[in-house]
């Protein structure tokens, strides 16, 4: 598009209000979603644990976090949780204090996911819009 000095201003708010529209809010929002959801399939394979009974991991889910989107971006927010054990994320995250004294192996298996699910969003986002 081509804008002359005067009506600059003008031209640029267009081109914001055409990229904020609902294609791209829509992109995004399926791109995040799509993460989330990567994401506790991937909690759900393990960690480097061992469990006992195998609720722990396949309680992972993931959901939005409120009915409503956020009302400058217009973007869904996710969240991705243990509905069965919420409990247990922490302790086997960070470890605790055992029952009869010293320390409970702490078992990092949160937030490897959580440093690769960035890269991941991205790309998926980048597909959706059609970089």
């Amino acid at each position: 598009m081509i804008a002359s000095i005067g009506k600059l201003d003008q031209a640029i708010q267009e081109e914001l209000k055409e990229w904020s529209g609902t294609e791209l809010q829509k992109a995004l929002n399926e791109g995040i979603k799509e993460t989330a959801d990567e994401a506790a399939k991937m909690l759900k394979k393990g960690g480097p644990y061992e469990e006992r009974t195998g609720k722990y991991t396949k309680g992972w889910t993931s959901g939005v976090r409120s009915n409503r989107a956020s009302a400058v971006t217009g973007l869904e927010q996710y969240s991705v949780y243990n509905r069965k054990h919420p409990q247990l994320t922490h302790l086997l995250e960070k470890g605790h204090q055992s029952r009869k004294g010293g320390r409970v192996k702490s078992f990092e298996h949160i937030k490897p996911v959580s440093d690769q699910i960035g890269d991941m969003a991205a790309e998926k986002i980048a597909r959706k819009v059609g970089r």
